[in-house]
C-alpha cells in the first residue's frame, strides 16, 4: 500500500444494484426491504421503492436501466455508430439543380450576408414599387366610373327608388330600426 496518496492503488467499493431500477446503490445508501417469505429487497430511492409496491413494470419506465437495456439505449455501439456516421455527398453539388448551373450555385454560396440582404431589400423595394403603380392605376380607373355612378346615384338614391330621409331614434345616437 502506498501512504505518500499515490495512485498506484485503487479503491475497491462494494456496490449494491437497485431491484427497480437496476442503479448502482453505493455504501450508506438505499433502503433495504424484507418481505414476509424473507426476500430481501434493495431500491436507491423512495421513488423506485414506491413504483415497486405499485406493482409497476420497471420495463415500462423510460428512467430504468432495464427500459434502456431492451431498447438499446446508450450503449456503447450506440455510440460507435453515431461517430462513424457517412457524410453523404449530395449529386447536386456535381450538377446542379433548380434551373442553376454549378457556378451560379458556387458564386451564391460565397456571396456574404450583406451582399445577400442588400439584393433583398432592392427586390422588396421594387415589388412595393409595381404594387403602388397597379393600386394607383386601379384608383384612377375606379374614380372615373365612381364620378359617373355619383351622379346617377345622387337622382335615385342607393335602392334604386327616391331618396328617403332617416327615420327618428328612439334615443340620440342610435340608428333606427329598418
Amino acid at each position: 500500500a502506498n501512504l505518500t496518496g499515490g495512485s498506484d492503488v485503487k479503491m475497491v467499493v462494494k456496490t449494491d444494484t437497485c431491484v427497480f431500477s437496476n442503479f448502482r446503490i453505493y455504501p450508506g445508501h438505499g433502503t433495504l426491504f424484507i418481505r414476509i417469505d424473507g426476500k430481501a429487497f434493495r431500491f436507491i430511492n423512495g421513488k423506485n421503492e414506491a413504483s415497486f409496491h405499485m406493482k409497476r413494470n420497471p420495463r415500462k419506465l423510460n428512467w430504468t436501466m432495464f427500459y434502456r437495456r431492451l431498447r438499446k439505449k446508450g450503449t456503447q455501439e450506440d455510440q460507435l455508430k453515431k461517430a462513424k456516421k457517412r457524410v453523404v455527398t449530395s449529386s447536386a453539388v456535381t450538377r446542379g439543380f433548380a434551373g442553376l448551373s454549378i457556378e451560379q450555385l458556387k458564386l451564391k454560396k460565397d456571396e456574404t450576408p450583406e451582399r445577400r440582404k442588400a439584393a433583398r431589400e432592392a427586390d422588396v423595394r421594387k415589388i412595393k414599387e409595381q404594387k403602388k403603380e397597379e393600386a394607383k392605376k386601379k384608383k384612377e380607373a375606379n374614380a372615373g366610373k365612381a364620378n359617373a355612378n355619383k351622379a346617377s346615384a345622387a337622382k335615385m338614391g342607393k335602392a334604386g327608388g327616391a331618396v328617403l330621409q332617416p327615420g327618428r331614434s328612439s334615443a340620440p345616437g342610435k340608428k333606427a330600426a329598418r
